[in-house]
């Protein structure tokens, strides 16, 4: 198991358990206690826990990028199969834009499989997680990296993004809403996500069901500007009719809607 997939695994656990010991860690996750130590401490400097004397326990916090690291470790079996249905658009020395979210990471491993990709990420651990599962050649949009958060925003990471071309951008978001679109948490996260819908051949937003119906404080873009929707199980019949009027085409594991 990679460390990135491990970690993963220690924020599901504390998600449902709120705390454990470094123990109970490492007999859940089958490796010793000192590499649950690494990871504890390697996770609490990305502000995505707290150390307590013998294990780790969720932050109690109420800034708003560390509840939003939180909320993308849910859905994770949801997340592996959007993953798996959005790898049907990607071919051999495809280009592709990739933001910091779990949900486009958990294509990355996926990737293996494809020849001379070239992706350009906002996301530290995604890149990563790609430099050590793929043979892509990464690039990291350089800008300024949010502290409890591994992504990379601001004005030097738009403007990066606007100086490349990609044939397809993996987004994915915090909330869609009928009226409000595709919406995130901050607006730099949205700038640099409007960016890469511009610059990018086709667009695929990456969502699961618990997404929708939720609104934040930012637009990143409207549903017109995806090309394919790309969820878990089938939206409500309002948000169908919507991407469709917008064509939007909707992939579901039953197959596509258009």
């Amino acid at each position: 198991m990679l460390t990135i997939e491990r970690q993963d695994e220690i924020m599901e656990i504390l998600t449902q358990k709120k705390s454990a010991t470094v123990e109970e860690l490492s007999r859940e996750l089958y490796v010793s206690d000192a590499t649950i130590r690494r990871d504890l401490k390697a996770m609490e400097k990305m502000g995505l826990l707290r150390r307590s004397h013998g294990g780790a326990m969720l932050y109690k916090s109420t800034a708003e990028e560390s509840a939003f690291a939180m909320r993308e470790q849910e859905h994770t079996s949801e997340k592996r199969q959007i993953a798996q249905l959005a790898l049907q658009f990607i071919k051999n020395s495809s280009c592709i834009f990739m933001d910091s979210s779990s949900t486009t990471g958990m294509i990355i491993p996926m990737l293996e499989r494809f020849k001379y990709l070239s992706v350009i990420t906002t996301g530290l651990r995604n890149a990563i997680m790609l430099s050590q599962t793929s043979d892509a050649r990464i690039y990291v949009a350089g800008g300024l990296v949010q502290n409890h958060s591994n992504s990379i925003l601001g004005i030097d990471t738009q403007e990066y993004i606007a100086r490349v071309h990609a044939d397809i951008a993996l987004l994915s978001c915090t909330g869609i809403d009928l009226e409000s679109g595709v919406t995130d948490a901050s607006i730099e996260q949205a700038k640099v996500k409007q960016q890469m819908t511009k610059n990018a051949k086709l667009v695929l937003l990456l969502c699961d069901h618990s997404k929708f119906g939720k609104t934040f404080m930012c637009t990143d873009y409207p549903l017109s500007d995806i090309d394919y929707l790309i969820t878990d199980r089938m939206p409500p019949k309002e948000y169908v009719d919507a991407l469709l009027s917008a064509g939007c085409k909707i992939v579901t594991p039953d197959g596509i809607i258009e």
